[in-house]
């Protein structure tokens, strides 16, 4: 005990003055959004539990206030494998919804230019940067499993302990708030259960559900996504003439045709249909081409399936792609994902598969989760639990996300709203993400919160999400 004391008084007079050790980041010139960034690298205990004396490396980009500061915000991105690059594109976006505050990014342990949990074929300088190619997933496997402790330090709890250590340590004066999105939210959320770092609101995108709703975890995935696929296609279906075959019905034709007629299926991309037409539903633009792209399949026109591919392509290409620490980390993901986030471990590839059949609308994470092979970690106090105590909060929510159920994420609301200021903005057919997709509702929402103007839960249409 009296070493792990004296460890952490030696760790917290290091970090003492990392305020002062911000620095012009050495990329500042090779995209616009970076020009005012400054960078910093800051080391933390590897874990938080232990009187082990090891520290991993947390880096921090920072856009310092495009007006008179008043104080910080913190952005943390999805994944878990997803790093701060992931935000970088809409980082002027949020300067202007935030004008008054630093924006810090941080790329959360084991991602982007962080410590890695395969540190030299994760690395910047690895033949494919840090996404692993070829026979780094061997040499990955080996180092992981023969340094599990290391392996196993990179869960959910430490990397909250990570956020808590930046935040007090780098924000500076004034007030305090954090953003998160996706499986940010999840991160965020266990900061808050630490109770270790004051904030004067947090807001909430895309909230996932609670972590024991086995209706919605990632082995769900699946069913998540066809439902939602099921909705869109009953709204177009209600727009066609009287007497047309109903969409799903069509959909349902093509996906058997292409198991069973050769003919048909050799014009087909290899990948799955209904993972495609579940990658549609991310995108509202493509998305609303999904009747044309039916009819046309069922007509043998491959065209606009075609088209449709390469504007899923073109999109996730152009955004976030062009930074070096853009890939996600597989490792990491498949670490926190099962030890924590997948209710169905035991579940075999062969079983997912049977599960699946008759599904129009799929994803592939079921499939990459089952059957894990990685370490893991034992879950904690934390698991499934909510914070008692959080700072008034903003949930902003897509009706048709196909990630993260609109469903699931309203039965985190309930329990989080209890004896909290809480409110959830539903964001009528959005899918998920929605400062990305639905930019101008989510600047409204966040800026009457940010000013602390009286805000109930509703549902508000978008634009840019509308079904049509």
């Amino acid at each position: 005990m009296l070493k792990k004391i004296i460890f952490l008084v030696i760790f917290l007079l290091i970090t003492i003055g990392v305020k002062a050790q911000f620095s012009q980041c050495p990329d500042y010139e090779n995209f616009d959004e970076f020009k005012s960034s400054l960078c910093i690298t800051v080391k933390t205990p590897l874990n938080y539990q232990t009187n082990n004396n090891e520290t991993i490396d947390i880096f921090v980009r920072k856009f310092p206030s495009v007006k008179k500061r008043q104080g910080s915000i913190w952005l943390i991105p999805g994944g878990p494998g997803e790093s701060g690059a992931s935000l970088y594109p809409l980082i002027n976006q949020f300067s202007k919804i935030f004008p008054h505050l630093d924006i810090f990014v941080p790329d959360h342990r084991g991602t982007g230019q962080s410590s890695k949990i395969c540190p030299k074929e994760e690395g910047l300088n690895s033949p494919n940067g840090i996404a692993l190619a070829n026979d780094e997933w061997g040499s990955c496997f080996g180092q992981m499993f023969s340094n599990q402790s290391y392996v196993q330090a990179f869960s959910i709890t430490n990397a909250a302990r990570d956020l808590s250590t930046l935040i007090n340590d780098l924000s500076g004066e004034g007030k305090r708030y954090i953003y998160g999105v996706s499986y940010g939210t999840q991160l965020v959320l266990r900061l808050l259960q630490q109770n270790s770092v004051k904030l004067d609101g947090v807001i909430l995108d895309s909230l996932v559900p609670l972590q024991d709703d086995s209706d919605y975890d990632l082995s769900q995935r699946s069913f998540v996504t066809d439902n939602i696929g099921r909705s869109v296609l009953e709204f177009f279906s209600k727009l066609e003439p009287k007497n047309s075959v109903p969409l799903i019905s069509q959909l349902q034709n093509i996906i058997e045709r292409s198991h069973k007629n050769v003919n048909f299926a050799k014009n087909l991309p290899k990948q799955d249909l209904s993972i495609i037409f579940g990658m549609m539903l991310d995108l509202p633009e493509v998305r609303n081409k999904m009747p044309e792209i039916i009819k046309a399949l069922s007509n043998e026109d491959f065209t606009p399936l075609n088209n449709a591919i390469a504007d899923i392509t073109e999109f996730y290409t152009s955004y976030g792609s062009k930074y070096k620490t853009s890939s996600s980390s597989i490792p990491l993901t498949q670490v926190i994902t099962a030890s924590e986030n997948n209710l169905k471990p035991e579940i075999k590839k062969s079983q997912v598969k049977i599960e699946s059949k008759g599904l129009l609308f799929t994803s592939p994470l079921p499939n990459l989760i089952a059957e894990n092979s990685m370490p893991t970690y034992q879950r904690d106090v934390y698991f499934a639990k909510t914070p008692k105590k959080i700072p008034p909060t903003l949930i902003i929510h897509g009706t048709l996300d196909p990630k993260t159920h609109h469903s699931g994420a309203l039965r985190h609301f309930e329990k989080l709203s209890k004896n909290n200021q809480v409110t959830f903005i539903s964001i009528k057919d959005a899918p998920h993400f929605i400062a990305l997709f639905a930019p101008d509702s989510f600047a409204s929402e966040v800026s009457k919160f940010m000013k602390g103007q009286p805000i109930k839960s509703k549902t508000i249409t978008d634009k840019d999400t509308l079904l049509k």
